[in-house]
């Protein structure tokens, strides 16, 4: 192994205290219904706290002298603060004649002197602050489990995201037992469900975009222990009847196959759609940088296949494609066209303070037309909601994730194309990021960053991509780490 890679298994700047706390928020944060109820989102939210103060410990006292400063970090200190951010813009109490001047907010005053409730002198800017509130300490799991992926060392982060592993094929244990029940299984543990597999979750979406997540930090998982399993096994003879590398490779695509069947089950069109397909592209990063550019795609496409194809006979092809007719995309296609079109109305009427965070279902409520059938809680995509919400100041996250997000692209790109490779901690940066993206697109026609189990795992994955790189990798890529 070069110098590089002893560099890149740095135990990292999170202590154990941190990374077994991150490892307890991981494995408790799906346990009831993706930790979308009170009752499991408070101790989440406790056990978070107790990161978030090991990590700032652990700094202070490390004082290391060799971070990066500039720019980019203040943009990750920005992400990192986001809820003290929000919480400053929306939270801060104005003037009750300057709150009734804002956009949006004038029918709200209207409704509290209707009913004779006597208007404040004072008043936050959030149309419901006691919402905002439980909103943004419910993004505290988030700043802890990014800071976790921004500081981990690799051995550590193999550690977390072997429990992610190990969740993810109990999720399809326990799907299975739900599919094998029928509708009424008591698996479901009398939660409504549709009769698809949920796991412990609320939906299948939210189901399969966990398993979706799971499965690009399973592709990480299995590169990283075959690549270095070759490497320190280079030019020893493969012996008959020893578990070797073949073994482990054969072991590992049976259990990636176990969950895209987890997937499949679900019948959810975006977690088929978005979570194989980024799985894939990840598979197929891992192929290239295993066995060189022409030899990786040789290796991966017959995985993908035997991925795809064993899935797909393992669930049974009538099962896959049910809930792709016609009629079935026309209808979630209109209702969901029909929620943005008004959602963005919403938008523009609270811009640019924005409604509150955690407001949704209050504020657009009129906004929602006949055509909108039901209690419309979530605009069905994430980042048009946040709008809503969060109006100028979640176009400033938003760009400062974006413009971090296309930097580490390009560093990346840059890398594997002058060194034709890329060491192990890019690899990780690569694949967890690759995963992030399928979860980003996934969000664009559903809700997973409101669903704390799968939006805990994903600021993993964000942390991980956005993590500072080695000085060598950032040299050979021709930048500042």
């Amino acid at each position: 192994m070069n110098s590089r890679g002893n560099a890149n298994d740095s135990a990292g700047l999170a202590g154990p205290a941190a990374i077994l706390g991150g490892m307890l928020l991981l494995a408790f944060a799906p346990v009831l219904r993706g930790g979308d109820y009170f009752i499991a989102l408070i101790p989440i939210e406790i056990a978070s706290l107790a990161v978030l103060l090991s990590l700032a410990t652990r700094f202070v006292l490390s004082a290391p002298a060799t971070h990066a400063t500039g720019g980019v970090d203040a943009l990750i200190a920005v992400l990192v603060a986001s809820p003290l951010l929000i919480a400053f813009v929306q939270l801060t109490p104005i003037p009750a004649g300057w709150w009734e001047q804002l956009p949006g907010h004038a029918r709200y005053a209207e409704s509290l002197r209707a009913i004779g409730i006597q208007a404040a002198h004072w008043r936050a800017i959030s149309i419901s602050p006691d919402a905002t509130r439980a909103s943004l300490l419910a993004g505290l799991p988030l700043a802890a489990m990014f800071l976790l992926g921004l500081l981990a060392g690799v051995h550590q982060m193999r550690t977390m995201l072997r429990v992610v592993a190990a969740i993810a094929f109990a999720q399809v244990l326990l799907g299975l037992l739900q599919l094998s029940g029928g509708e009424h299984s008591p698996f479901y543990f009398g939660f409504m469900t549709y009769g698809s597999p949920i796991g412990s979750f609320g939906t299948r979406n939210e189901y399969a975009n966990y398993l979706a997540l799971a499965l690009a930090a399973y592709v990480w998982l299995a590169y990283d222990a075959t690549r270095y399993t070759l490497r320190l096994q280079a030019g020893s003879p493969l012996t008959s009847g020893r578990f070797d590398d073949r073994h482990a490779l054969a072991a590992w695509v049976l259990g990636g196959l176990v969950i895209v069947v987890g997937i499949l089950i679900s019948h959810s069109r975006a977690g088929a759609v978005f979570g194989l397909g980024a799985a894939l592209l990840a598979l197929a990063a891992a192929g290239l940088r295993v066995f060189g550019w022409m030899r990786g795609w040789r290796f991966a496409l017959p995985i993908a296949i035997v991925l795809v194809v064993g899935g797909i006979i393992m669930v049974g092809p009538d099962a896959v494609v049910a809930r792709l007719s016609g009629d079935q995309l026309g209808q979630s296609a209109g209702f969901r066209r029909e929620l943005w079109r008004t959602t963005w109305h919403a938008a523009l009427a609270f811009f640019p303070f924005g409604s509150g965070w955690g407001t949704y279902d209050i504020a657009y409520r009129p906004f929602q037309t006949p055509l909108i059938v039901g209690y419309a809680n979530h605009a069905h995509m994430d980042p048009l909601e946040m709008f809503l919400e969060g109006g100028a100041v979640f176009l400033l996250l938003a760009g400062c994730f974006a413009w971090l997000a296309a930097r580490r692209v390009l560093l990346l790109l840059r890398q594997a194309w002058w060194e034709r490779t890329l060491d192990r901690e890019s690899m990780m940066t690569a694949l967890c990021g690759i995963g992030l993206a399928g979860f980003l697109a996934h969000s664009m026609v559903d809700f997973p960053m409101r669903v704390p189990g799968n939006a805990i795992l994903a600021a993993l994955l964000a942390g991980v991509f956005l993590r500072p790189l080695s000085p060598g990798t950032a040299r050979a890529a021709g930048a500042a780490p």
